[in-house]
Formats: C-alpha cells, sequence, structure tokens
C-alpha cells in the first residue's frame, strides 16, 4: 500500500511541478536502517497557486482531506495530513525554515519504487529528528549514525540545531549534546 501512495504522490508533484524532498521515515530509512511506515513526509515549494494545483491532483488520485483546512493550515506553515486509506497517508508541509532551504539544495535524487524523488541529506533528516525527539526519531537517528559509509558533516548539523532552536524558539543544544555523546560511544564500540 506505501507503494500506491508513493506513486500517486508523485504523480501529484510531478503533474503539478511543486518542488519538493522527502523527510520522515521514507527518508531516514534510505540513509540508514529500512522501517516500516504507513506515512510519507513532504516539505514543499509553493505559492499559494501551486499549492492550489498540487492538492487538486492529490484529490484526483484519491488523497482524502478537507481543502479549505489543509490549504489554510499549509499557507500558516504548519503541517497538514492528507489520508490516503487503510491508515497510509502524506504529511505536507511548506518550506519555512533554514533548514528547509539547506534541505532543497543540497536534496539528493534516489529511486524510490522505481521513481526518483528528492530526499533531504542525512545531515537534515538527523536534525529534523533530533528536533522532534520522540522514540521513534531516536532509533531512525541511531539508524543513519549506524551507518558507516556516511561522511556526516558535525559542524554543519551543529549549524543546523542552532539555526532551528533560534527560529523555532526553543533549545534543542542539549539534544544535539546527546546525539553527538552517542555517536562517540557508537565510533567507539565499532573500532
Amino acid at each position: 500500500m506505501l507503494r500506491e501512495v508513493a506513486l500517486k504522490t508523485h504523480n501529484a508533484l510531478s503533474r503539478a511541478k511543486v518542488d519538493y524532498f522527502l523527510i520522515g521515515k521514507v527518508a531516514s530509512s534510505c540513509w540508514g536502517m529500512p522501517a516500516a511506515t504507513a506515512n510519507i513526509d513532504i516539505v514543499i515549494v509553493a505559492k499559494e497557486k501551486e499549492m492550489d494545483e498540487l492538492l487538486q491532483e492529490l484529490k484526483k488520485e484519491g488523497f482524502d482531506f478537507n481543502y479549505d483546512k489543509v490549504k489554510s493550515k499549509l499557507l500558516d506553515k504548519l503541517p497538514a495530513k492528507l489520508n490516503y486509506k487503510e491508515g497510509y497517508s502524506i504529511d505536507l508541509r511548506v518550506a519555512s525554515y533554514t533548514i528547509d532551504l539547506e534541505a532543497l539544495k543540497r536534496a539528493v535524487k534516489l529511486k524510490i519504487f522505481n521513481k526518483e524523488w528528492k530526499i533531504a541529506p542525512p545531515e537534515e533528516i538527523i536534525i529534523y529528528k533530533l528536533a522532534s525527539a520522540k522514540p521513534s526519531d531516536w532509533e531512525d537517528i541511531k539508524g543513519i549514525l549506524k551507518n558507516e559509509a556516511l561522511d556526516l558533516d558535525w559542524v554543519r548539523m551543529e549549524y543546523l540545531t542552532k539555526t532551528l532552536a533560534r527560529e523555532y524558539k526553543a533549545d534543542f543544544i542539549e539534544r544535539f549534546e546527546e546525539l553527538k555523546d552517542f555517536y562517540e560511544k557508537l565510533k567507539s564500540h565499532y573500532s
């Protein structure tokens, strides 16, 4: 079913010509450990006209949502859930933070379900997950950190953490220190 949701979402994004990138569990699975999910998290870059086109295309693809409510949330830069069926959904959010613009510039194109998708880089995914910091987010972060093929830019992640903390008006610095401590322990464990 996630494949169906992904393909329908990809179709709508392509027809509406909306720039975007994936975050969330789908994106973190690309950089770390594969994990099951019933949701695709997408950050879009769109003005009101493009947003309207995208929402119309998503309706045509079978997504179930209150058009006015979703549009209002997106215009207010809040995340909006669009349900599909059997508990599957997508979460849309309009790019509004520096980390969003950085992720868009550095997004990597990867194939998922035989379609090319723009995926946020691993550093940005880690910081998005760090900001949320639910137990499942920490597991996703750990999965990325365990990927020895990645050469993570810790200076960049610290910059993104501080910038997001300032813009979001929340203190994530302590979480970032926990992240660095965990990574050091992980490195020493595998050395």
